[in-house]
């Protein structure tokens, strides 16, 4: 071989190499109908289909069906659309067997005979069936990293497809869309209706620009677009128009409710209706007023039934009576007697006297909420009313800090959904869930993905949904054996986090665990964990005839999350992005030792109470070698990488434990003395007494610190030192909504910190701590939104030169202290 000849050869290996012609760009070309090539829908798809196609090495370029096409093209569009779906046809080259339904599509590959090329004909019940078709050849491109041979024909099971997560721009809206979803919510009617008042008045005009040029974007994409908001909300002028009192028994505010939606549909023809949610999650700010007509209202001795009934027909007149528009209506709320999860007393509500044209009920799937061990909701097929489904994440033990693996929901909502669907003439018409982003494999996403298909077949193998989607994150190679893995979280969450004997009964299937946190019971800085040790004495008690039993599920469950970190070792290696194969790696560590804390919590709390019950020696070495156990698999959670839990629980356990162990009469002694609950609430009452008293006494020696304004649901801490806030959530969801002013920094000395309530439900923001030298000059703020459902928090914190001592605050648990 010649010097020249091999030089020619190395250029032509480095061209290769540098210029990408070893992968070569394959283009495909794509034939519409002639009326669809400026549909908005069409733009979306073939940017979509673009967009994934620059990964794999493949272009799409829409050309004329008289024109040349490359050997590969894709056929957009039945015969009766398009000519050259028509032609081939004709000819005999292609038989299609038709859709019945215009979301409703057929895809049919064939090869031709020009250097092995392909044809892909999209045959569509409608332009809308024909991007479904299209989106559905994007999923597989994703799946398969090239498009493969497809030959299916697919109708969607539920006709009605949307997210209950609001939509704030054109983004969010082609997101749901290429979920295939065609129903969208978006901004609250609060927000839209044109107010007698100000600033809101000249707000709302701007919003409504805003969310007509969404619902006309909406629209463009064939999608509905309804405005969502919860009930009963309102601007003080509303009642005062109408000379309505808050009470269902007023005639008066039956008026101002239908004049609320009479309002917004006038101001907002774009909207092709309302979504509304009557529980206890109300969303309302500034000057807006919330009112619960299900429960709430002076003198008003109307039956839940009655009032339930009255408020539905009472916006169904106005919404599809006079607009003709649709009426979603959530039925959830957080207590398992209602509407939600007795059929009974639905059934009651939802009479013959309620319409059903237009109008959409919204239960949960499950009967309660997000949890394993629950039933599936027993309200659907109840009544003839159209009903849609929630299906939302089935990990409520996850927060968005946990950096656990997934929980794969496939298998369950699989069932559910046949068990409802296979009776006939069933009600459910339709699903929702939350959006999840395309390039994510946490739960979220994977709920999204899994409804995605479930929606169009829910009869689809579960580990197939799993295997495309993990094929999607972690490439085909890794697929199968992620797969397996996925399919067996929700087994190691069920059985390794519940308790069985107390996962029935009552609303909450989960106790001793919620959404990020082991949460503490009671007030344990005050209490010493007294009320933390009753609520374990009620679990154990409960499971103490069986408690073998409970323990092999536990155990059960542990055994399944080892057995997802062994099945990993095998399969990282087929994962290509070595930063990510890590990432899974940790996030298996994470769930097993997650898994592990739980088993021993458990476990420990159980032998405690044997010992304090039988304190003989085997009883007390049991409960020591658990607490070693317990304390060190805490520690080893804590220091996995990416660790984002509370242990709260678990800490207070422990320490109760310790006493115990120490020296157990004087433990239990310190339990009986600690105060309770009710004594706590009693004294903190006083306190809150004392603080108007003293802060208009004091108005001339008050400095104020801070304006707090926030959304609180359960338990938080405010900390302030110096200029410095932090929070500390203890209980149920994090706050939001948070919107403060730190006006003068807290002094290094001892002085007397004294919270003015602006707005908020009882127990109102009381001092926890006040600053001293052993807290490093640290002031804790108390906020408990004790009734159900999250409720506004607004106070102004001010400071008195003088110490608590003299002034007569002082707070007994920190003087013990």
């Amino acid at each position: 071989m010649s010097l020249l000849y091999r030089n020619m050869l190395f250029i032509t290996l480095l061209l290769l190499i540098f210029t990408g012609s070893g992968n070569t760009q394959t283009t495909w070309s794509v034939i519409l109908p002639t009326d669809a090539t400026q549909e908005e829908a069409i733009k979306v798809v073939l940017g979509d289909l673009q967009n994934i196609g620059k990964q794999f090495g493949l272009q799409f370029k829409t050309v004329d069906a008289g024109k040349t096409i490359s050997n590969h093209s894709i056929i957009v569009g039945d015969p009766v659309r398009n000519k050259y779906t028509a032609r081939l046809v004709k000819n005999g080259n292609i038989q299609l067997k038709g859709v019945d339904d215009p979301q409703g599509y057929e895809i049919i590959t064939r090869d031709i005979d020009i250097d092995g090329g392909r044809e892909i004909i999209v045959a569509g019940g409608s332009l809308i069936g024909d991007v479904y078709g299209l989106y559905w050849i994007w999923d597989r491109l994703r799946v398969y990293k090239e498009i493969p041979e497809i030959n299916v024909k697919r109708e969607p099971a539920l006709k009605i497809r949307y997210t209950r997560i609001q939509v704030k721009s054109k983004e969010d809206i082609r997101r749901a869309f290429r979920w295939d979803l065609n129903l969208v919510y978006g901004e609250n009617p609060l927000a839209l209706i044109p107010w007698d008042s100000q600033p809101e008045k000249t707000e709302n005009q701007k919003n409504r620009v805003k969310a007509k040029e969404l619902a006309e974007y909406a629209h463009s994409l064939n999608m509905k677009f309804l405005s969502f908001g919860t009930d009963f909300t309102y601007h003080p002028s509303l009642l005062k128009k109408f000379a309505a009192t808050l009470s269902p028994s007023d005639p008066f505010f039956w008026d101002a409710v239908q004049a609320k939606y009479r309002m917004l549909l006038q101001a907002m023809p774009e909207l092709d209706g309302v979504a509304v949610f009557t529980g206890e999650e109300q969303s309302y700010w500034g000057n807006y007023k919330t009112f619960d007509p299900m429960h709430d209202g002076k003198g008003c001795d109307w039956s839940l039934e009655k009032r339930y009934r009255t408020f539905v027909k009472k916006v169904y007149n106005v919404v599809v009576g006079e607009f003709g528009k649709i009426y979603h209506h959530r039925t959830w709320i957080t207590n398992s007697y209602e509407q939600q999860s007795q059929p009974e007393v639905y059934k009651k509500i939802f009479t013959g006297a309620v319409p059903m044209k237009n109008l959409y009920l919204i239960p949960s799937f499950t009967q309660n909420d997000r949890w394993w061990y629950q039933r599936y909701n027993p309200t659907f097929n109840v009544t003839p009313h159209n009903m849609l489904a929630v299906l939302e994440p089935m990990n409520y033990y996850e927060s968005a800090k946990s950096d656990l693996f997934p929980t794969f929901p496939g298998r369950y909502f699989q069932a559910g959904l046949q068990s409802i669907l296979e009776k006939p003439n069933s009600n459910l018409k339709g699903a929702s869930f939350d959006l999840g982003s395309a390039d994510d494999y946490n739960t979220r996403s994977l709920t999204a993905y899994t409804v995605f298909r479930l929606e169009w077949d829910y009869t689809e193998n579960p580990f197939d949904i799993a295997r495309d989607f993990c094929s999607i994150h972690f490439g085909r190679a890794a697929a199968r054996g992620m797969a397996e893995i996925y399919l067996l979280s929700p087994v190691a969450y069920k059985y390794g986090l519940f308790i069985e004997p107390v996962a029935y009964g009552d609303f909450n299937s989960l106790p001793q665990i919620r959404v990020g946190t082991f949460p503490a019971q009671g007030y344990p800085s005050i209490d010493n964990g007294k009320e933390h040790i009753q609520f374990l004495r009620k679990i154990y008690l409960r499971c103490k005839p069986w408690i073998p039993e409970t323990m092999s599920y536990l155990d059960h469950g542990l055994e399944v999350a080892n057995t997802m970190k062994e099945k990993y070792r095998h399969v990282k290696p087929r994962i290509a992005d070595k930063k990510l194969a890590t990432e899974i790696e940790n996030r298996l560590e994470m769930t097993r030792l997650f898994i592990k804390t739980n088993n021993l919590y458990v476990k420990t709390a159980f032998a405690y109470f044997e010992y304090r019950d039988d304190p003989a020696k085997p009883s007390r070495r049991k409960l020591a070698k658990l607490h070693d156990a317990l304390q060190q698999t805490r520690n080893d959670f804590i220091e996995t990488p990416g660790y984002g839990y509370h242990l709260f629980g678990v800490d207070q356990l422990l320490k109760n434990v310790e006493q115990a162990l120490d020296d157990l009469p004087k433990a239990e002694q310190l339990l009986k003395d600690a105060p309770s609950s009710a004594e706590i609430e009693k004294i903190v009452a006083e306190q809150q007494k004392a603080y108007g008293r003293i802060l208009k006494k004091e108005a001339k020696e008050a400095v104020k610190v801070l304006h707090w304004e926030g959304r609180v649901d359960g338990r938080d801490i405010i900390k302030i030192r110096g200029k410095h806030l932090e929070i500390e959530h203890l209980r149920w969801d994090p706050m939001y909504f948070k919107d403060y002013k730190i006006l003068k920094a807290l002094p290094e000395k001892a002085v007397t910190v004294i919270p003015k309530n602006i707005e908020s439900r009882p127990m109102h923001p009381f001092i926890l701590e006040q600053p001293s030298r052993e807290n490093n000059y640290t002031v804790k703020v108390y906020l408990y939104d004790v009734p159900g459902g999250a409720g506004w928090c607004k106070f102004d914190l001010y400071y008195i030169p003088q110490t608590p001592d003299e002034l007569g605050l002082g707070i007994p648990w920190q003087e013990n202290n």
